[in-house]
């Protein structure tokens, strides 16, 4: 921040007709281009950490939206079915668990080229960091799905479930909606290549559900309870095994979306990168709290005895606002004060213990000296029983 604020009175100095002038080869000025780029990768650096997760065996793809009302970006969308209906568009692929492993921004037909922005090669671009032919398995809707998409990806060694959209299904000779409505509601129809192993299913719920699958089979694996709104009460409705195996690896992206908006970093700002810079970070503390609750459970840590969100989130905040700071130490020992008529009649009780800093706090090297005290308290560190009077001022430790 002291870096930057010295660059803002620079350039007050050196006026310069616009920002990208002072990094140019031609009228360089080394005391402000050598501070830091004028190019920060903050997008590519969290997708990075991201892919370094160690990954899920089921993922989702879908939409996300970043909510934001800025008028002058031109890359701000309108989303009905989105709970935020303004805002960037981002797609993410997660995981069942909401742990987000890769994402790109979605800047505009134009900047973008509509071969990168179609369904099929966006689906393609966030499943290269899946590892092959190691049964990994991906989830998407029927806005990406198509029946090529998923010889594609099951040619380089990822299984897919889907939805797909009617027009999309190839002429496929399965029985028509009328005649599995006549049959009742879990009634199916499905058909499967016996090159490719693709299967193609018509399911019919209270409207016909078109599915399709690299791996599973269109046995009925149990029922799902159902609202019949004509006899009011709820019934027992066969349902396919792709079908639940969709309804168990979709939702990833809706999970991490709506533990973001539990606590957003509010951003009032006009300017558009603002709102998907703290995005990231939002996108950060979600991934680092899931991986907290991931290895917990691995260490067979009980949930009441994991920190929940709002405390995890209070605790990184806590760490980045001491993490190095300075504090000014005090000149000589404190004065003891004399005892008013007030202090007399206030009651004794047991001291309040000081909670213990987070590591990032004690280990930062920076501020941590010793501060004289007149009241003697015990050693926190050590099991001695003696007392020494001197305290580490900025973490409130007893040395």
């Amino acid at each position: 921040m002291d870096q930057f604020m010295g660059m803002q009175m620079l350039m007050g100095n050196l006026k310069l007709p616009s920002y990208p002038m002072y990094w140019m080869n031609e009228i360089r000025i080394n005391t402000i281009a050598d501070v830091m780029p004028i190019n920060r990768p903050i997008l590519e650096l969290v997708r990075d950490n991201c892919h370094k997760i160690e990954p899920e065996p089921v993922h989702s793809i879908d939409e996300q939206i970043i909510p934001a009302k800025t008028k002058h970006s031109g890359i701000r969308q309108y989303n009905l079915k989105k709970p935020h209906k303004w805002g960037f568009k981002m797609f993410v692929r997660s995981g069942s668990s909401g742990i987000i492993y890769d994402f790109f921004l979605y800047c505009g037909a134009k900047s973008s080229g509509r071969e990168d922005c179609s369904a099929e090669n966006v689906v393609l671009r966030l499943a290269e960091r899946i590892p092959k032919n190691l049964n990994f398995k991906l989830c998407f809707d029927n806005w990406f799905c198509t029946l090529s998409l998923c010889l594609k990806l099951k040619k380089i060694g990822i299984l897919t479930t889907a939805t797909i959209r009617t027009n999309r299904i190839a002429k496929c000779p399965l029985l028509s909606e009328k005649d599995l409505k006549k049959q009742g509601w879990g009634s199916f129809s499905y058909k499967v290549d016996a090159n490719s192993g693709l299967l193609l299913l018509r399911w019919f719920d209270n409207k016909c559900v078109h599915m399709t699958s690299t791996y599973c089979s269109a046995n009925t694996s149990g029922n799902v309870k159902q609202w019949d709104q004509k006899n009011r009460k709820h019934i027992q409705v066969p349902c396919p095994q792709v079908v639940k195996e969709y309804n168990t690896g979709m939702g990833g992206v809706d999970l991490s979306d709506m533990l973001i908006t539990l606590y957003r970093i509010p951003m009032k700002t006009k300017r558009w990168f603002l709102h998907v810079l703290v995005h990231c970070m939002d996108i950060c503390k979600i991934n680092a709290w899931l991986l907290y609750r991931r290895h917990g459970n691995q260490l067979n840590i009980s949930q009441r005895s994991q920190l929940n969100l709002l405390q995890f989130s209070s605790q990184i905040a806590n760490a980045l606002i001491m993490k190095s700071k300075r504090v000014d130490r005090p000149i000589g020992r404190p004065i003891k004060k004399l005892s008013t008529n007030s202090d007399l009649t206030e009651t004794r009780g047991r001291k309040v213990q000081v909670p213990t800093p987070q590591n990032d706090i004690r280990n930062d090297e920076f501020g941590h000296w010793p501060n004289p005290q007149i009241n003697k308290n015990k050693c926190r560190l050590c099991k001695k029983t003696v007392l020494k009077d001197i305290d580490e001022e900025e973490i409130k430790i007893n040395l």
